[in-house]
């Protein structure tokens, strides 16, 4: 039977799906990520049904064809290369990684590798039917050959062993063994490689390298089900509602099932506020966390005290920078807004010997008097309240499950920290949590927070004296 005019015309648009690829922004990110000087490993965490997989195997057959379009920000091979593209088994790297770069079995060609660029084919001659196992390509502008691999996660570490390759592509997430000699494998070359998975395995010894460990040269993309563009907000709201609850936030979001829980198991979206203007006559504070090795943090909260309301508006967060570099930041954001800090505030630096938060003090942040504490016991001084961290993470919670906590929805580190803020054998886990700390910190200590004061022109009464200038405001 002789074909339509319009499937002659879908028939040869699937064979130039790389020519028509046009990456969502996370997607774009997530190319772009790989042109960054150093960055050699990428993580590509997602939600089911993203486009995840398709933008991992259009990189792919990029690096193969060498031919990369005009758009293209992220890492360039200058010649032919050899790759591997693996997944958990035989049959899941035929449908996955396979379909994608080749297309299906009675149809090669119409995958993310362009057709008329494939020379040969080679099936593997064990295992499921239809899967390949050497796949080789014209690398466009050099006229010379790429190789391309399809390995299995059960073929177990010694299949993964001898080979010296340019890249490779783990879709789903692969065994800490596998994934180690992967990255053996790339080391003589300066190879990259790259992972796309759902995170439904939890905090495994691989999402806990990517999201808690952050080596250098590593970096982690988060794909929304909101990020992608092909669906609307009625099929989101479907297909979000139509996943198993506990598997919702994994499967839509990208956020790994944790442990034994997320520490504020809020949908982020009842949080997200678009960022507002603060009112003149809204209080602000400044919660602050400390660090060095891991990063200093800072975050403004705006209070609506007729509502009750904490609206987080903006945020900061910087490793490896000393004070001065610290207290300019802060003091652009508001010389006058008062900055709550931690009890290691009142350590001493190891070259100065100066307490950390008096070398804020002499840079002209304004820092509180005394550390941050719990509202002290009614008769009793400000600066002896308690520390707990439970309790201010409890007013915390108490606060998103009543509709009283905002945060303006370009804070990205922001959610990033909260989406990963989890519990282990239920306790709290102290890695990556610098912004939620300030947060904390900020709110344990609102009772401080104030409005800007404007220096009046009436006389000053003979004998007057603030009460507790600290504690105030700049004028």
């Amino acid at each position: 039977m002789s074909q339509t005019v319009e499937e002659q015309i879908e028939k040869a648009l699937a064979r130039r799906k790389l020519e028509f690829y046009t990456p969502y922004p996370k997607q774009a990110e997530f190319h772009r990520a790989g042109g960054r000087p150093g960055i050699t490993d990428r993580l590509l965490i997602a939600g089911n049904q993203l486009g995840k997989t398709f933008s991992a195997g259009a990189e792919t057959a990029m690096h193969l064809t060498g031919v990369y379009p005009d758009w293209w920000e992220g890492h360039r091979f200058p010649g032919p290369v050899d790759f591997w593209a693996s997944c958990t088994t035989s049959q899941s790297t035929r449908d996955a990684p396979q379909r994608i770069l080749l297309g299906k079995s009675d149809e090669w060609g119409t995958g993310a590798i362009p057709g008329r660029y494939i020379t040969q084919i080679k099936k593997a001659v064990h295992g499921v039917s239809d899967a390949v196992e050497t796949v080789l390509v014209t690398h466009v502008p050099t006229k010379k050959t790429s190789r391309l691999v399809f390995k299995t996660y059960d073929q177990g570490r010694e299949r993964w062993q001898g080979e010296t390759l340019d890249g490779i592509w783990f879709d789903e997430e692969p065994p800490a063994d596998i994934f180690s000699e992967g990255k053996t494998r790339l080391q003589v070359r300066h190879g990259i490689l790259y992972i796309t998975f759902t995170p439904l395995l939890g905090m495994t010894e691989v999402v806990t390298r990517f999201l808690k460990e952050r080596p250098a040269g590593s970096v982690v993309i988060t794909m929304t089900i909101h990020d992608a563009l092909h669906y609307t907000p009625e099929d989101r709201k479907r297909i979000i509602a139509g996943y198993p609850e506990h598997e919702r936030k994994a499967r839509s979001e990208g956020i790994p099932i944790m442990g034994s829980g997320r520490v504020f198991p809020i949908d982020e979206e009842l949080l997200k506020e678009i960022p507002i203007q603060v009112p003149d006559h809204w209080p602000r504070i400044c919660g602050m966390d400390l660090g060095w090795d891991h990063p200093t943090a800072a975050v403004w909260i705006a209070w609506d005290r007729d509502t009750d309301t904490v609206h987080i508006y903006d945020a900061y967060r910087v490793r490896q920078a000393t004070p001065v570099v610290h207290a300019a930041a802060i003091k652009a954001r508001g010389i006058w807004i008062p900055v709550a800090w931690p009890h290691d505030g009142l350590q001493h630096d190891s070259g100065s010997g100066a307490a950390i938060a008096k070398q804020y003090r002499e840079q002209g942040v304004n820092m509180l008097r005394y550390k941050a504490t719990h509202a002290p016991e009614k008769g009793k001084k400000e600066g002896t309240g308690g520390y707990g961290v439970e309790a201010g993470i409890m007013e915390m919670l108490d606060r998103m499950q009543t509709g009283r906590f905002k945060v303006a929805n370009h804070l990205n580190d922001w959610f990033e920290e909260f989406r990963m803020y989890y519990r282990q054998d239920g306790l709290i886990v102290k890695k990556d949590d610098d912004l939620m700390s300030a947060t904390r910190i900020g709110e344990m200590m609102l009772r401080h927070a104030t409005t800007r004061i404007v220096a009046s022109q009436a006389p000053v009464l003979p004998g007057w004296q603030p009460s507790d200038p600290s504690m105030g405001t700049l004028g």
